[in-house]
């Protein structure tokens, strides 16, 4: 009787293992394609960016073309091709910071923009960068009022805004970076 519920319990644990296996496989799959529309909305971030830039500026850009940014200039990622480094320090640009969406870079980590010519304001969906830990915007032309948005920024250990032409008052959600180690103002 034993060998027959054995028999009968074959098929299904044959069975089973199949479906599982085919429900890792698509699962692996969908993360796999999860990544690459996460990759796509990144790259299409930074190439917008790059044409709000001024032509000089697009020029030293050259290496950014294409769908996948990790081997672009200033741009490292993570081993799933998300981006987690926008590092272009003393690269010429010349533009704003107004049309980086920066909600399409949900693993960046480093932001280095210090020692070029952009203008404008920080914008304030900057906050969006959650998981940020540098941010250096130091030696740029840049006004405006330090966005309160900045404080949202709880991982940041690093942050760099001095020698620009900042004005107003230091936003005092600034305290809410419990572990900033480096402050330039």
């Amino acid at each position: 009787m034993a060998s027959h519920i054995f028999l009968l319990s074959t098929p299904f644990l044959v069975f089973s293992l199949l479906a599982y296996a085919s429900f890792l496989a698509s699962f692996a799959y969908s993360a796999t394609g999860a990544e690459v529309a996460n990759g796509r909305k990144e790259a299409e971030a930074l190439l917008e960016w790059k044409v709000s830039l001024d032509n000089q500026s697009q020029s030293l850009l050259s290496s950014w073309a294409g769908e996948s940014p990790c081997n672009w200039f200033g741009i490292s990622c993570d081993k799933s091709g998300s981006v987690i480094n926008i590092s272009l320090p003393n690269s010429s640009l010349r533009g704003t910071l107004n049309s980086l969406r920066f909600s399409s870079f949900p693993n960046l980590i480093e932001l280095t923009l210090s020692y070029n010519s952009l203008y404008g304001y920080v914008p304030s969906h900057i906050g969006n960068l959650s998981n940020l830990n540098i941010l250096d915007l130091s030696f740029n032309n840049i006004s405006g009022n330090i966005p309160s948005e900045i404080g949202n920024l709880v991982s940041l250990t690093h942050l760099a805004l001095s020698s620009n032409k900042l004005t107003g008052t230091i936003p005092v959600s600034l305290e809410n970076l419990r572990s900033l180690s480096v402050l330039y103002l």
